[in-house]
């Protein structure tokens, strides 16, 4: 699997965080830590969740806390790890405010933030990965979240669009690419062709333009492939970011991200990431979130 460095729809902002560990104390909240133990103390026995143990568990100890509690004011994102120190970083800034009280960030964001920065840990870390075999499922999320964001302005809503197999097709080509890190075109083309029961021979010519690793210019292959005609980065980005917030962004570049605001959108009551995301091939979403029980099943 592939961790990007940066994210291209957010204007080159860093995946993973390289922050000193003096710049760290100087962002701290005042007992930021000791304050996310109290908060999950309080919230715990309202959570029935299989993330729980691992989320109670990382804050037993408050002399050896894993999770730095800062104000970045220039990072957009409310969660990322921070490289020198290994440790998982929670953002208050995006929540507007700096300092963790019980009404904001709120107890149920506290809990979705530590499971998004928990799975987030694990994968970038290496101690947890995702196998390819998971493209296929992933690949049919990903398709269920663009023609119910695009489908009614592009006509491929009709179950016999002639288009819909195309769309599948360039989506399993960027998820094998730019998730899982599949070198060979030959064989993005084949396992896509397979599972979009798509025949790409006739524009093969036309699929070596692009570089699949970058969400732009998967978004201009569906425009310059007709799926979408007249598709752009800001079109898809308005459109992104009016149904499902800012903060899903990072999922479309990103297998860890993905799989982390997933697993995070299964907490009820929060509002980190938009928390409707099941809705969106439900099938396919709960064979993700098989992934993410296997990270918090871990020791």
């Amino acid at each position: 699997m592939i961790i990007k460095t940066k994210f291209e729809l957010l204007k080159d902002t860093p995946n993973i965080l390289n922050i000193p560990s003096n710049t760290i104390k100087q962002l701290s909240v005042e007992y930021g830590y000791r304050k996310l133990y109290v908060t999950i103390e309080m919230t715990k026995k309202n959570i029935n969740h299989f993330t729980k143990d691992k989320v109670v568990n990382l804050l037993k100890n408050v002399k050896t806390d894993q999770v730095h509690v800062i104000n970045l004011s220039n990072y957009l994102l409310p969660i990322s790890f921070n490289k020198p120190t290994k440790k998982i970083i929670l953002n208050l800034s995006p929540f507007g405010t700096d300092d963790i009280t019980p009404s904001n960030p709120g107890e149920r964001n506290i809990y979705a933030c530590l499971v998004y920065g928990i799975c987030f840990e694990e994968l970038v870390s290496g101690r947890s990965t995702v196998p390819e075999k998971y493209f296929a499922v992933i690949t049919n999320y990903l398709n269920s979240v663009f023609i119910r964001s695009f489908g009614k302005s592009y006509g491929l809503l009709g179950t016999f669009s002639s288009e819909l197999s195309k769309l599948k097709f360039l989506t399993s080509c960027y998820v094998l690419k730019a998730f899982f890190g599949t070198s060979q075109k030959s064989t993005i083309y084949r396992k896509a062709g397979i599972a979009s029961n798509f025949n790409y021979k006739e524009i093969e010519e036309d699929l070596n333009k692009y570089d699949f690793s970058n969400i732009k210019d998967f978004i201009k292959s569906l425009s310059d492939l007709r799926v979408m005609p007249g598709m752009n980065t800001h079109l898809f980005l308005s459109a992104i970011v009016k149904r499902f917030s800012f903060n899903f962004l990072p999922a479309l570049e990103d297998l860890s991200r993905f799989i982390s605001i997933l697993t995070a959108s299964n907490i009820p009551g929060t509002s980190v990431v938009p928390s409707f995301l099941s809705k969106y091939d439900e099938n396919s979403f709960n064979s993700i979130l098989q992934i993410s029980k296997s990270i918090f099943k871990r020791t």
